[in-house]
């Protein structure tokens, strides 16, 4: 009598590949930074290499603009270049420290241009489709952006206005016309209902 085996569907082959695939780049990515924070330019430009994708995927979906993201996306690297020595491996994913750095490169842009007045406020709300490499995708990142979906749409709406956009409270209420305090409550809730959904 035969002994029938267990074949992985390929849907989970796939995915134990990206895994590992995710896996693999954030260790080279981790030693990478190590070696920047020494000053090896040869370390930085595979840095860039193995990062510029994902970096440009966090920057152009705030900026939604080709041209503009692209020069915030090498601001991003100047300023990653010169805290390379900040990233240390026990605090988290290498991606986490990459993608809030080149966030905030993007939403000090945008804020820099909305008080030169070259960029208006609006309520329009990035998609949270992903155009990035499925590689280079934290699983933090993935579980949120499922989380989000699940969100109440006016606390998703503030989330992703803060998030995506930079918008202090002011500015949030302003766009969607309802009270500071609204908008505050807002927010928190959106942050207290991801929390509560991730526990």
């Amino acid at each position: 009598m035969g002994v029938t085996k267990l074949v992985p569907a390929p849907d989970a082959e796939k995915r134990k590949a990206r895994t590992m695939a995710a896996t693999e780049q954030c260790r080279q990515l981790a030693q990478l930074l190590a070696a920047c924070a020494e000053g090896d330019r040869a370390a930085f430009r595979r840095f860039y290499d193995l990062s510029a994708r994902y970096v440009f995927g966090v920057v152009l979906s705030i900026m939604r603009d080709h041209d503009l993201a692209k020069e915030v996306a090498q601001e991003a690297f100047v300023r990653m270049w010169k805290r390379a020595h900040q990233y240390h491996p026990e605090s988290g994913n290498p991606l986490s420290w990459i993608g809030t750095i080149a966030r905030n490169c993007a939403i000090d842009r945008l804020r820099s241009e909305r008080t030169r007045g070259f960029v208006e406020f609006t309520d329009d709300v990035p998609e949270l489709s992903d155009q990035t490499d499925p590689a280079t995708q934290t699983l933090d990142s993935l579980v949120i952006r499922r989380l989000m979906a699940d969100l109440r749409p006016e606390h998703r709406k503030a989330l992703m206005l803060c998030y995506f956009q930079g918008y202090t409270y002011i500015e949030l209420a302003s766009v969607m016309n309802i009270p500071v305090g609204t908008a505050k409550s807002w927010v928190r809730r959106g942050l207290a209902a991801l929390r509560e959904a991730m526990e």
